[in-house]
């Protein structure tokens, strides 16, 4: 029969416990010690983006879109208001941000000083409706037409390089798209309430990431960076590993968005940008 433990050896357990759980908070706290406080800008920010330069993209409610340094200065400014709302802001290429206008089905490309240098209105296709775009290779865009649930690649004069066909009839995906990114190797669509599809970069569907993303995300190699419940989460859709990321939380904390080395941190005032 096992005779039950001494008290010095309970002792000796119980001061063990208490040592991890130190080590576990102190884990806790240095990975949120990672993050160094760069700027605070005090701008609010409905959309923001950060380019693989680490320079910050944010657009304000009145649809001006700014561009900062890294370490936070102001650098320049863009504002267009003949085409309502901007719904999406596509940094994936440093060398020009892509503007999305969905009411008026504009798409308005810029440089890395924000000047216009090129836009195109998909309203002469009366037969597909755009609701999504975003930055492909070779200075291309993608593009998500809804209502013929098909994705297309176009070249940088907007000609048809690539066209999917309905995703619904040969993949069986009707999503609710809500966000595009795309990457050097896969295309990514958010699919509200059922995951991230992926596709390869020819359109052809891959896997779908099953995460609750509640809009936007941001992918680095294999990990797709994303909110749900004012935590950030991390997942690769390669391995299925999921992670909740210790960040920090200002007071007022909204939303945020990682990308590479930068955190992006929205709150009820402005934004606060962050260094790992």
């Amino acid at each position: 029969m096992r005779k039950p433990a001494s008290s010095k050896h309970k002792n000796h357990y119980l001061k063990r416990f208490a040592l991890v759980l130190i080590l576990l908070n102190l884990a806790s706290t240095s990975i949120a010690q990672q993050f160094k406080l760069i700027a605070k800008i005090d701008t609010l920010a409905s959309l923001v983006a950060v380019d693989n330069f680490g320079n910050l993209f944010l657009v304000t409610p009145k649809n001006e879109v700014m561009k900062f340094s890294p370490k936070g200065k102001f650098l320049w400014n863009y504002t267009n208001n003949a085409y309502g709302d901007i719904s999406q802001i596509d940094v994936s290429d440093p060398l020009r941000a892509i503007l999305y206008y969905p009411a008026y089905q504009q798409l308005i490309v810029l440089n890395n000083n924000l000047s216009e240098i090129s836009k195109f209105n998909f309203s002469s296709n009366p037969s597909q409706l755009v609701s999504l775009v975003a930055s492909a290779n070779n200075n291309g865009f993608w593009i998500y037409d809804g209502i013929n649930r098909e994705l297309k690649k176009l070249s940088n004069n907007f000609t048809e390089d690539i066209s999917t066909g309905s995703i619904y009839q040969r993949d069986g995906l009707n999503p609710q798209a809500n966000f595009m990114l795309n990457s050097d190797q896969y295309l990514f669509i958010n699919d509200a309430g059922k995951g991230v599809h992926v596709f390869d970069r020819f359109g052809n569907y891959f896997k779908t990431a099953v995460i609750n993303c509640e809009k936007h995300f941001d992918v680095t190699g294999n990990q797709i960076f994303y909110v749900e419940n004012k935590k950030l989460h991390s997942y690769n859709f390669l391995t299925f590993e999921s992670k909740i990321l210790e960040t920090p939380s200002p007071q007022g904390f909204t939303d945020m968005v990682l990308h590479n080395q930068q955190l992006i941190i929205l709150t009820e005032k402005g934004l606060t940008l962050w260094g790992i």
